[in-house]
């Protein structure tokens, strides 16, 4: 691990003049594993947790999430291409309206502590517009902002929530999709550059014990870096309505 970390370090060295780059790293599928779960409301930084509410320790975790000032999000199932498997309570394009949302209102209900949304899997029905205003016209009625994971590159998720009057974002980066220490940090430095270059980026990644040991020694050496992590909530598109609904969620991203 330590020559991993100097090799991020030689990355970090040089940060260029004006505002301080942030990043904002989601933790998706939380609730199946406790210890993972605990491992990553530990870790020290303003990461957001993404609880899946069906998940035999979601409810828990996300309060201990909570409880230790991490910023939680619901991480909702919806249908995947090539008929992949969903998890209980998932959306799918089969639903109407009426049982979208009430499946989606009990998603909240669940995850009481959420101030948002991201998709778990989704690339076929994060592709479909009708169901996703749907969704974005429920987490409108709880003042709730949806950040689209962005598992297919055909995803209407992000423009369907903006149009909704809803704050929003998308993922730039997956730390993760190869468990080895070495990609999950060419990875974490493909954050930082884009950071650097734009401003700000968003990365996903999961609750493996690669991924938690990587940002275990990583996380602590942002600010040496002169990199900001927040919670993803600070790095949001504001909604193109001007509506009351759409002034509450501009507000989140006046935040930042």
């Amino acid at each position: 691990m330590m020559r991993l970390t100097l090799i991020t370090l030689a990355l970090f060295c040089c940060t260029s003049a004006g505002a301080q780059p942030r990043i904002a790293i989601i933790i998706d599928d939380l609730g199946y594993s406790l210890h993972h779960g605990e491992a990553i409301t530990a870790l020290p930084a303003a990461i957001t947790c993404a609880v899946i509410p069906s998940a035999p320790h979601g409810p828990m975790l996300a309060r201990r999430a909570s409880d230790n000032g991490k910023e939680v999000i619901v991480h909702m199932p919806m249908a995947a291409q090539h008929h992949v498997p969903l998890d209980p309570g998932g959306l799918t394009g089969q639903m109407d309206q009426a049982t979208l949302q009430k499946t989606v209102e009990q998603a909240l209900k669940a995850i009481p502590e959420a101030r948002g949304m991201n998709n778990h899997m989704g690339s076929e029905l994060t592709q479909q517009e009708k169901p996703m205003r749907w969704l974005m016209q429920e987490l409108g009625v709880h003042r709730l902002f949806f950040v689209d994971s962005r598992t297919t590159s055909h995803s209407v998720a992000q423009r369907v929530a903006e149009q909704s009057g809803l704050a929003s974002a998308s993922r730039d980066i997956f730390l993760d999709n190869q468990r080895d220490l070495p990609d999950i940090n060419r990875q974490f430095n493909k954050l930082l550059r884009l950071a650097r270059h734009r401003g700000h980026a968003i990365a996903i990644g999961h609750p493996y014990p690669e991924t938690i040991h990587y940002l275990q020694q990583v996380l602590p050496l942002m600010q040496q870096a002169g990199i900001e992590v927040v919670p993803v909530s600070r790095l949001l598109v504001a909604p193109v309505e001007t509506t009351d609904r759409a002034s509450h969620t501009a507000t989140l991203h006046a935040d930042s």
